[in-house]
């Protein structure tokens, strides 16, 4: 009974050693695995393959050979991306996730994907579980090739947005239309064209300056030299207007010159005309100060001698603007 005993003991220790020494290599192996997302999908979808690979020292994972995908060349590869990651009791995770799509409907079979590994020195290969992928086209109803009835126009309720251009439309014309409304009406309207000039006897011109120079009182305000080259100017201008001689530029003497030759009714004597220019000369040039009554009676002589020698057929013509100041 004893011998017994003992040489089960032995068989099992033999069993035992046996069992340990098969299991060494697997663990020391790479564990590896792969999966998809989704074992079923549509024509242009996408599908995500995930490699992992798990080891431990001694081991170092050398790559993960996801190029065989390319012996299928109606799969595409979109991207693919490796991750690293510890694990517990030195464990280490190396995971790559595929982005796959296919545009050709069927089943497929994704092969098996290498691990490339090395351990002591010895290289060696895993590879994965072998997976399959079923690509579906589009589902059509079995009476699609059937004429169907018209159908109505399906209308979507209004909104906000769909309003939304007209209404700016609607306030843009508004402003356009304001700013022109208000532009045109407070527009400067142009000014009217000046009014024809006034043909008047060269006289009654002559008498109406005479009678804005008496109203403005210049002489009583001592202002003496300024009257009596006003009242040569008038007297002047009806020279030049009446008789057509240069009198404005020139001097007392020129003037007395040109009506030599000129006729000046006999009801008017020229020695007057003479003395009274000359007269005039004196009180803005010499500064001579003659009595107050001088003035008056200057203003008298060449009002006679204008009523003297007034012609009514001598006109001339004058803004309208500077008869209404005259």
């Amino acid at each position: 009974m004893a011998y017994s005993n003992k040489k089960t003991g032995i068989q099992w220790l033999w069993l035992s050693l046996l069992l340990l020494s098969a299991q060494a290599p697997a663990l020391a192996q790479p564990n590896v695995n792969a999966a998809l997302s989704n074992t079923e999908m549509l024509i242009g979808d996408q599908v995500t393959l995930t490699v992992t690979a798990s080891y431990a020292p001694p081991v170092d994972l050398k790559s993960i050979g996801f190029e065989v995908l390319s012996r299928e060349p109606r799969l595409e590869v979109l991207k693919a991306e490796r991750f690293e990651k510890e694990g517990e009791n030195g464990l280490r995770i190396a995971e790559v996730e595929i982005k796959l799509t296919c545009f050709d409907s069927g089943y497929y079979f994704i092969p098996p994907i290498p691990v490339a590994f090395e351990q002591n020195g010895q290289p060696d290969t895993v590879r994965t579980n072998q997976l399959a992928l079923t690509v579906r086209t589009l589902p059509v109803s079995g009476d699609s090739l059937q004429i169907q009835p018209i159908k109505g126009i399906i209308e979507e309720p209004v909104n906000f947005r769909d309003v939304l251009p007209y209404f700016i439309g609607g306030v843009l014309l508004l402003l356009i239309a304001g700013g022109l409304f208000f532009y045109f009406r407070r527009r400067k309207q142009p000014p009217p064209p000046p009014p024809p000039p006034r043909r008047v006897p060269a006289h009654v011109l002559a008498r109406e300056q005479l009678e804005t120079l008496d109203k403005q009182k210049l002489w009583q305000k001592g202002q003496v030299k300024e009257y009596h080259s006003e009242l040569t100017r008038i007297l002047r201008e009806y020279l030049e207007r009446r008789y057509h001689v240069k009198a404005l530029e020139r001097t007392t003497e020129e003037i007395l010159q040109s009506l030599e030759t000129v006729r000046i009714e006999e009801a008017f004597d020229k020695s007057h005309l003479r003395e009274l220019l000359r007269t005039v000369d004196l009180v803005k040039f010499a500064k001579a100060e003659p009595p107050a009554s001088f003035h008056a009676e200057a203003m008298e002589n060449v009002r006679s001698f204008i009523e003297q020698t007034k012609d009514e057929n001598v006109e001339v013509e004058i803004p309208e603007q500077e008869g209404s100041e005259q």
